[in-house]
């Protein structure tokens, strides 16, 4: 269902032409540009699928498999513009489903003088059963759509690192967040270009430390009366540099192949 409405999951030469591009685009704002990939790759996701898969019964499998969306990506949902009814249906299908599931694990729990003949170690297997299909529920459509184009962005990221526009694009920017660097590192740990992207990464953290201790520096009532620089929002930039940019949040999905 997700390629469908989203083919470029499948990397082509196009593909990986298009990333390179959002990837400059996004480093050219403030903040990760990964997260600002993910928070609007993530929107456009939910907007179509709010629009145009309710009815499509694959999707629909899909989504309750899952629970519907994680938390980020329900209330990212709420935001669409018409996006009440689309919500109301496929959440209501999800709750059909549990309230059934519920009613029989419930059936199943009844008082032994009505089941005199089930062993009581038999009742609490349902129960771990009933617990260990909602917890290992599948993965956020939303977030495995996003898992898929990380890791494309990340891939074109260390491949092309010596592309001009590309490089002169992240040397101007801040950077990306520390989870993006970790991943950046587990998804190209032996890639040559990675030490050279640790160098230019290594020299935005240095920036921000400076400023940073600059913005500490004038919390001195001796220094108070100094105007404030580019080091005005660093305490904002360094919590963004290890929780992602605002509105955003961090997930960390397992896909499923069910889930496409």
């Amino acid at each position: 269902m997700l390629k469908r409405f989203f083919p470029g999951t499948q990397p082509g030469t196009m593909q990986r032409n298009v990333t390179r591009l959002d990837l400059i685009e996004a480093l050219h704002r403030s903040g990760c540009a990964l997260c600002y990939l993910a928070q609007q790759k993530s929107q456009r996701y939910v907007e179509t699928l709010l629009d145009n898969a309710v009815t499509d019964v694959d999707q629909r499998d899909t989504w309750r498999r899952a629970k519907g969306f994680c938390h980020g990506h329900a209330w990212m949902a709420t935001s669409v513009p018409q996006a009440s009814g689309s919500l109301a249906i496929l959440y209501a299908d999800v709750l059909r489903h549990e309230i059934e599931r519920l009613a029989t694990l419930r059936a199943s729990l009844l008082p032994a003088r009505w089941q005199p003949w089930l062993p009581r170690h038999r009742l609490g297997k349902r129960v771990r059963h009933w617990l260990n299909v909602w917890q290992q529920r599948h993965t956020c459509p939303a977030c495995r759509l996003w898992h898929e184009q990380e890791q494309l962005c990340l891939a074109v990221l260390l491949d092309d690192w010596y592309e001009p526009t590309l490089q002169a694009a992240f040397t101007q920017s801040s950077g990306v967040c520390v989870l993006h660097i970790a991943r950046l590192i587990a998804h190209g740990t032996t890639h040559q270009h990675l030490p050279a992207f640790l160098a230019a990464q290594q020299e935005h953290l240095q920036a921000l430390q400076a400023e940073l201790q600059e913005f500490i520096r004038k919390l001195d009532y001796r220094f108070a009366r100094e105007p404030y620089g580019s080091e005005a929002d660093a305490w904002q930039r360094v919590l963004a540099l290890f929780v992602g940019i605002p509105g955003w949040h961090h997930t960390t999905p397992s896909p499923s192949p069910d889930d496409c």
